[in-house]
């Protein structure tokens, strides 16, 4: 049975993103359940892939963010400008989520070891 524990947490982690957008609000419970259930190494190297992937996920929608923002250059109409700040506003907010799963990344990596 030990031995299921690590398999369940890497499919269930690798699972998260495929399930339904109706289910994903669940899977901020399973989450919860394997962060909280992960006792071996196996399991914390496991959740530290899974959040280097959120973090990296994190990061590329902060790239994307950039660059749209960019695209509305330095228009000097009101709407646009908006869209613009809209822009480097999520691209900041990506990009300190990256961050902060890259940290959780490093403490279950350490946690792994």
């Amino acid at each position: 049975m030990r031995r299921l524990i690590p398999f369940a947490l890497v499919f269930a982690l690798v699972a998260l993103p495929f399930v339904g957008r109706d289910a994903r609000a669940d899977g901020g419970m399973l989450e919860q359940v394997l962060v909280e259930s992960a006792t071996t190494p196996a399991q914390h190297a496991a959740l530290a892939r899974y959040y280097k992937d959120k973090g990296a996920a994190a990061a590329k929608e902060a790239e994307r963010h950039t660059a749209m923002g960019k695209a509305y250059g330095g228009a000097k109409v009101s709407e646009v400008a908006r869209m613009r700040e809209h822009c480097e506003k999520l691209a900041s907010l990506y990009g300190e989520q990256a961050k902060q799963f890259e940290l959780l990344a490093k403490e279950h990596e350490a946690m792994a070891k």
